[in-house]
């Protein structure tokens, strides 16, 4: 059984070793080259992100063009904004973390992967099934409970069945 503070002690962990990642780092090159080390890889990953963001939309719109489902593109994508995530973040774990996914062979496998184990699920319905909350369009016209004709004489609808 797992345990419910799993979540947390992943959380902890990994601000222990990016802690870690910043005495050893400032130890090696000094606190302020650190400091640029990591503003300069959130600017290079932000860029990076850009150009990458930019081609991958350019492919998910072919795709669509074609007809195809880009299932693979659109986790591509999510994987891109992860990406983008971590090298927000500050550390240089996160930051490795974060230009692995922005490289492309690397994120075509890593979403490969996320695919074949079914972790996300795409569900479909045919075109003439609607379900709980869609809307089904209509018209209707309402009549004031003034005349005093049979409720089928004021209903405003059609029969053809």
């Amino acid at each position: 059984m797992r345990s419910p503070f799993l979540p947390l002690f992943v959380f902890l962990g990994l601000v222990l070793l990016e802690i870690f990642g910043f005495a050893w780092v400032g130890d090696a090159v000094g606190a302020l080259a650190t400091v640029a080390l990591v503003v300069a890889t959130a600017a290079a990953g932000l860029l990076l992100f850009r150009l990458q963001g930019f081609y991958h939309w350019r492919r998910l719109q072919q795709s669509l063009a074609r007809g195809e489902m880009p299932a693979r593109g659109l986790v591509e994508g999510w994987l891109l904004m992860s990406a983008a995530v971590l090298l927000l973040l500050p550390g240089f774990f996160t930051d490795a973390a974060g230009f692995v996914l922005l490289v492309p062979p690397l994120r075509r496998w890593a979403a490969e992967g996320i695919l074949r184990r079914g972790m996300i699920r795409a569900r479909t319905r045919g075109s003439g099934a609607a379900g709980p909350g869609d809307p089904i369009e209509g018209e209707f016209r309402r009549h004031d409970g003034s005349d005093d004709s049979a409720p089928d004489e004021r209903l405003d609808h059609d029969d053809r069945r």
